[in-house]
C-alpha cells in the first residue's frame, strides 16, 4: 500500500468518527494508561465530547467515565458509560485529580507504595 493511501485511509477513518459522532453515534474514546512507581496517568480523547458532558466516578476498585447525555424527552441527564478501568488498591482515592486540556482528560492517581489495601475499623454501635 502507498503512503498516499495510507493517508487516505486514516483521513476518511478520521472523517467518519467524526460524522458519526455529529449524527448522533458515539465515538469510542482513546486511553492511555502510564503505570509509575509514584502514580498512575489517564489520558482520555474522547471526540465530540464537551469537557461539561463527562463525569468520572471511583466505586471499590473501578474507575468509571461517563459520558452525560440528555434525554430527548426530559431534561434530565443520564450516564452512558465509556470505559470502566480497573485500579490497583494502593491508588490513595482521595486524591485522585483530574483535567481537560485541548480536548483531552487527563486524570491523576496518586500511588501509596506503603499502602497493600483498605481498611477501617467499623464501630459497633450497643442499641
Amino acid at each position: 500500500m502507498k503512503a498516499k493511501d495510507k493517508v487516505l485511509i486514516k483521513n476518511l477513518a478520521a472523517t467518519a468518527e467524526v460524522v458519526n459522532t455529529i449524527n448522533g453515534g458515539m465515538a469510542a474514546p482513546q486511553i492511555s494508561v502510564y503505570k509509575g512507581k509514584i502514580e498512575w496517568t489517564i489520558n482520555a480523547k474522547v471526540p465530540g465530547v464537551s469537557p461539561e458532558n463527562l463525569k468520572l466516578e471511583v466505586k471499590d476498585n473501578e474507575l468509571f467515565i461517563f459520558q452525560m447525555i440528555q434525554n430527548g424527552f426530559s431534561k434530565m441527564e443520564i450516564p452512558y458509560m465509556l470505559i470502566m478501568i480497573n485500579l490497583s488498591n494502593r491508588v490513595e482515592y482521595d486524591a485522585i485529580t483530574a483535567e481537560y486540556e485541548d480536548g483531552e482528560l487527563f486524570i491523576v492517581l496518586p500511588i501509596d507504595e506503603l499502602s497493600d489495601g483498605f481498611f477501617r475499623e467499623i464501630e459497633i454501635v450497643k442499641k
